[in-house]
């Protein structure tokens, strides 16, 4: 029995639709046996059968091959010249997930979980979660996906940091069936997701709190004889060999959980944001699969100049960019498959999966990235993604490639089971045709308007008219040869096949008698007044990936060169002091030489003529909270010791830029305020265009934040926050003894079970590892340096005497606005000073603070800096320096070294910056005037003898901004009056952090 591939086909109906199910009446058993001939078949991404058969057999696929032999017995169907291509795999959806509803929070912080039972302590922890507990069939949203080509999607519970597993399973209707037992998915993101508690409250806690959390499970799974037993724990066990995914959203997520599956030794696939190709080389490196969405961003109108101004030329470049992301991606090499999530609708997403093809994506590589590459990654290659001997039979039917704009889908199979999409387009049937009628050969001619056409047939120069009616299954033609040898009306009826190409059948001749006949099409050519739609060349163009992908982006990073600065006044910060027409050679990151006259040899060295300028090493700003992501503060606990600003680096951070325009080199990235012991800083040299990673400075010295004064006891915080301890200086004092006697326990803890057991003495309980006391240790050890937020006279005076009772020193009170009150004490514990010049009564706490506080310090024998704690104030560090010569007295070398090489010296890198001297690191600035003058410029930074700053190099780079902006408003202004409709304009505006603001706080 043969079918048009149209025609619903009817499913054998076997009663027994499952098993394992009782049977309410008869059951027939037999077998599904199809047959799909005349098609395109692209059985897997790599290989097209043209005119090829799909053999399907109770819901399994058994065979592609060329030509249509068919098995006795099979149901045959006719795809007249379709395209059948695997049903494509969704690895990021929510099917049938039914969330539950939140509830107001209540006033005031949660400290504690309120899920009872033997769970994680934290509600946002819960890898017991089974997505299939929340899953209810949802026919719209399988409507959905149908529509879109998908056929199998990999369904989890998005709520939460540790979210739980997944489950596959394909779309039909019969639930039991969908499953597909085995595969299921572990999932992790760095959201919070529906949890009330106040930890974590930063990106930074919620990273290291999966740390801690992957720390406990081995520990829980290697420690036998616990006391604890835990559900959680249990299942982050259980699921480890799971396929992991991590939903990271933006490239930098990517990198950060990189980090963490290195730590971990884990392999994680990455739900993304579409914005990988921003860091393209970072990903390249390291390979990751990829989870990729085809959401493009939206066109802004662009009319009113005035609101262009608040669009940023980062947003303008990611409409631009983001439709070529799936293209950068295979170029590159990264394996990724795309998803269908953030698109409205199935036409939303295949003209997205379109325009990306004709934006370069390859096509097999499109096909791969929807079909084998999901299968590969769930681990069910061997089930689904393509079209081979014993997979599911999923299947999609459409009109022509699905990569072509016209394309439709007119039919969704799964296992093996018809879901009807679209109707096929009625058939045009204009053109002309080799009729045989009886053996006899005739010209059948159609023509006209579309819908409305006429038919003749042409014998030597005589027309007869013919009568055509035609649609998608059927036809029927009559002709009267009424002035022939033979008059009468001939009829005739068949079918349409081969894609339009033939139509045959049966008919009946004037007398009655019945014959066969044929019309073969011998021209598709069909005459329209219509232009084919032409594509506009300017919309498929796009810029370079910058290094970052925004304003002041790099074409390229820097190249490693030598430099020559030549008859420039050199501030050495050494014995030297200020050194008058001197010249100084960088090569390969380090000063080289410095003299009088120095020759360079290398033949692309860079020569600088410094004749009436000075030189002098970088600025480092000692406490600094620029280039940080997701938050400045951990509040959610009192100790924030195991969260790591490294962790957060914000590498796009346009104040990095600006900050080397105002001389700025080495900064060091701290905790906020919110914690009497907060998280580790990070020390970063400003290497404009390098990721996260090559931010940090090699081999840096461990550092971490602490703070006294009105933030850590939560003071102004509202009348809620009155339940997380400390909410007096007395109990500050408590929470660091608290704190530092638990790490010596802890250490104890190590050495006793490290200790030979005695004899007959029970087995020993292994201590997990301790992220919170392991830094705390390290503090006690002498291994981290400690910079404390402080204002108070008396506050500072108890943390030297805690330090002094725990036996460690204070390496350096920042802020110190009181210095001057204690600087004798400060001197005889051993405590540096980093301090502002001229801050005060901002606030309560520093109503006594004076400007004479740094030449105070100084004074003492303190090593004292100047910071800046603000975006802003960083770009102009130098000035800052310059208050200390008017207010106080102090020398000008001396005020510079407050800026310089003191900061250096309080982070323990003096060995490598904050002076000039040969083998040091080339961290150097060249200004147009003395550093002090409020009228000096930076006129070039080098960091590690890389010109990353240079003055005349950013007027080319502002004047380039605005020719971006231009050209890429007028692209978007394009594209709109093609069609793209626009979206409304939501100005955005990156935060920036600093101490003193108290909504950073919470």
């Amino acid at each position: 029995m043969k079918h048009l591939f149209w025609i619903f086909i009817f499913t054998l109906s076997l009663a027994h639709a499952q098993e394992t199910f009782p049977v309410n009446g008869s059951s027939l058993k037999g077998h599904k046996h199809m047959v799909f001939i005349n098609a395109n078949i692209q059985s897997n991404p790599n290989e097209l059968v043209q005119n090829g058969t799909l053999e399907v057999l109770d819901g399994k696929v058994v065979k592609v091959y060329s030509g249509k032999k068919t098995p006795k017995g099979a149901v045959v169907v006719d795809c007249q010249g379709a395209y059948i291509y695997p049903s494509f795999i969704d690895l990021n959806s929510h099917f049938g997930i039914e969330r539950k509803k939140s509830t107001s929070p209540s006033p005031g912080p949660q400290l504690n979980s309120k899920k009872s039972g033997a769970f994680h302590w934290n509600e946002a922890i819960k890898p017991e979660t089974k997505a299939q507990d929340h899953y209810k069939y949802n026919p719209n949203q399988a409507k959905n996906y149908l529509s879109a080509g998908f056929g199998t999607v990999l369904s989890s519970y998005s709520d939460g940091i540790m979210r739980g597993s997944s489950f596959l399973t394909c779309l039909g209707e019969n639930e039991q069936k969908n499953l597909i037992a085995g595969i299921e998915g572990n999932h992790l993101s760095f959201s919070k997701g529906s949890s009330r508690q106040s930890y974590p409250s930063s990106l930074m806690g919620v990273i290291a709190l999966i740390r801690q959390s992957y720390y406990d499970a081995i520990w829980y799974e290697k420690t036998t004889n616990r006391e604890e037993n835990n559900w959680s724990y249990k299942a982050m066990v259980a699921n480890k060999n799971l396929p992991q995914f991590f939903d990271a959203g933006n490239y930098l997520n990517v990198l950060r959980a990189e980090q963490i599956a290195k730590e971990f030794n884990l392999k994680y696939t990455y739900v993304t944001n579409g914005d990988s190709y921003k860091r393209i080389n970072s990903l390249a490196e390291y390979k990751p699969q990829l989870i990729v969405p085809l959401n493009f961003p939206k066109a802004i109108d662009p009319t009113d100049p005035y609101l262009n101004l608040l669009i940023t030329l980062e947003e303008l470049r990611e409409w631009e960019m983001a439709p070529h992301n799936p293209h950068i991606l295979a170029e590159n090499n990264i394996p990724f498959c795309l998803s269908m999530s953030g698109n409205k609708n199935a036409n939303e997403f295949l003209t997205n999966l379109r325009k990306a093809v004709r934006l370069g994506l390859r096509e097999q590589d499109a096909l791969q990235a929807l079909t084998t590459n999901p299968a590969s990654f769930i681990g069910a290659q061997g089930k689904v993604g393509t079209l081979e001997n014993n997979k599911l039979a999923n299947f999609i039917i459409c009109s022509s490639s699905i990569f072509d704009k016209k394309c439709k889908i007119y039919q969704n199979w799964v296992l093996g089971e018809q879901h009807l999409i679209s109707k096929p387009d009625p058939v045009d049937p204009r053109g002309s045709y080799d009729l045989k009628i009886d053996g006899k050969s005739y010209s059948l001619t159609v023509e006209g308007k579309k819908g409305s056409h006429k038919a003749y047939i042409k014998i030597d120069t005589t027309k007869y008219p013919a009568k055509v009616k035609l649609d998608s299954r059927s036809v029927a033609v009559s002709i009267d040869f009424k002035d022939t040898l033979n008059p009468g009306l001939v009829q005739l009826g068949g079918y349409v096949h081969s894609y339009n190409s033939m139509w045959q059948g049966n008919g009946t001749l004037a007398d009655g008698s019945w014959i066969k006949w044929t019309a073969i099409r011998a021209t598709k050519d069909i005459i329209d007044n219509k232009k084919e739609e032409s594509i506009d060349s300017t919309l498929l163009q796009f810029g370079n990936v910058r290094f970052p992908d925004m304003a002041y982006g790099l074409d390229s990073l820097p190249k490693n060169r030598a430099v020559l600065i030549k008859n420039v006044t050199v501030w050495t910060n050494e014995d030297d002091g200020i050194l008058e027409n001197t010249s100084v050679l960088v090569r390969d990151g380090k000063i080289a030489k410095i003299g009088k006259i120095v020759d360079v040899s290398d033949k692309d060295a860079i020569i600088i003529d410094g004749t009436g300028k000075h030189l002098t090493s970088g600025i480092i700003d000692e406490h600094s909270h620029i280039a940080i992501q997701g938050g400045v503060n951990e509040s959610g606990q009192a100790i924030a010791a195991e969260v790591r600003i490294g962790d957060v680096i914000q590498p796009d951070d346009v104040n990095i830029y600006r900050q080397l325009a105002g001389g700025v080199t080495t900064s060091q990235l701290l905790h906020g305020s919110a914690d009497p012991i907060g998280g580790q800083s990070a020390i970063i040299k400003l290497r404009w265009g390098q990721d996260a990673e090559g931010l940090k400075y090699e081999n840096a010295p461990n550092f971490i934040k602490f703070a006294l004064g009105e933030n850590v006891k939560q003071s102004n915080w509202g009348d809620y926050n009155v339940v997380r301890f400390p909410q007096t200086r007395m109990g500050v004092e408590q929470v660091y003894y608290d704190g530092f006697y638990r790490a010596l326990e802890y250490e104890e803890a190590w050495k006793n079970y490290n200790t030979k057991p005695k004899r007959n003495e029970a087995p020993k309980v292994a201590p997990r590892k301790d992220l919170e006391l392991e830094a705390l240790l390290q503090i006690l050890r002498g291994e981290r340096f400690i910079t404390c937020h402080s204002y108070v006279q008396s506050e500072i005076n108890m943390l030297m005497h805690v330090a002094d009772s725990m036996g460690f020193t204070l390496n350096t009170f920042t802020h110190i606005l009181e210095g001057y009150k204690l600087a004798d004490k400060m001197k005889a514990h051993g405590a540096g000073a980093s301090t502002f010049s001229d801050w005060w009564a901002y606030k309560y706490e520093v109503k006594d603070a004076i400007p004479y506080n740094a030449a105070i310090l100084n004074q003492m024998g303190i090593i004292t800096a100047i910071n800046s704690d603000d975006a802003e104030m960083g770009r102009r560090l130098n000035q800052e320096a310059a208050k200390a010569v008017k207010y106080g007295g102090v020398s000008p070398e001396d005020a510079w070294k407050m800026v310089s090489l003191n900061p250096a010296k309080l982070l323990h890198i003096d060995d490598r910056v904050g002076s000039i001297k040969v083998g040091k690191d080339a961290d150097l600035v060249l200004w147009s005037d003395n550093p002090l003058s409020v009228y000096s410029q930076v006129e070039y930074t080098l960091v590690d003898g890389l010109i990353y700053y240079d003055k005349k190099s950013d007027e080319q780079r502002r004047k380039s901004n605005a020719l971006e902006r231009a050209r890429l408003l007028k692209k978007m202004a394009d594209a709109i009056q093609a069609g793209e409709k626009p979206r409304p304009l939501t100005p955005t505006k990156k935060r920036m952090y600093n101490c003193s603001k108290e909504e950073e706080k919470q």
